[in-house]
């Protein structure tokens, strides 16, 4: 069996290159624009996405919050609708006015955690609750965040946020009373340690 080898040189081997040059270049400008149309679309779909999704999370968080009080108190049949007394403020945080609006304003779980409150010591006023000589503003975490970053949000109108931390709401297994000086809207784990007070 004979093998053939064919030798390109000269002129003919130099035409050879340029015209695979060529090639390439031609290829180059007819797939970039398609590669770039392709990562703008990808982009703007991830880009899209993340937005929807953020906006329906925004509104989704508002209609949990939202807290609305339904009377039957007339004789006529007539339903009087009574909303919470918040007033927003300049940083987008709320004013809570009374103990009752705050009673009506937290969450199941950091409701029963403010009656825990009330068993150890802390008193109802007016104006809102009072725990070892500081206004304070209840949260209630049943679990630590994977990333062990605690969100807290707050009124503006306290002086302090007491966390109750694992354990149920009306048996923390930790207590953390906060200034409020000190508090940000993330903490994580190790910065509440300096803060932890013992329940009784």
């Amino acid at each position: 069996m004979k093998v053939r080898v064919y030798r390109i040189g000269g002129i003919t081997g130099i035409f050879l290159i340029l015209l695979i040059l060529f090639l390439l270049v031609v290829l180059a400008v007819f797939a970039l624009p398609i590669f770039l149309i392709l990562m703008a679309v990808f982009g703007g779909y991830i880009l899209l996405k993340y937005k929807v999704k953020s906006f329906f999370k925004k509104i989704w968080y508002k209609l949990r919050r939202k807290k609305i009080k339904i009377e039957d108190t007339s004789t006529n049949g007539e339903v009087k609708i009574n909303f919470a007394k918040r007033i927003k403020i300049e940083d987008g945080r709320e004013n809570i006015g009374n103990i009752k609006n705050l009673l009506d304003y937290l969450d199941g779980d950091s409701r029963v955690f403010a009656y825990y409150l009330k068993n150890i010591g802390a008193e109802f006023r007016e104006d809102g609750i009072y725990f070892k000589g500081f206004k304070v503003y209840p949260i209630f975490k049943k679990t630590y965040p994977v990333n062990e970053i605690i969100r807290l949000e707050y009124p503006e109108d306290i002086d302090a946020v007491v966390l109750g931390l694992k354990g149920e709401p009306y048996e923390p297994k930790f207590l953390y009373l906060i200034p409020k000086e000190f508090l940000k809207d993330r903490m994580s784990i190790s910065e509440l340690k300096r803060f932890e007070i013992q329940s009784r």
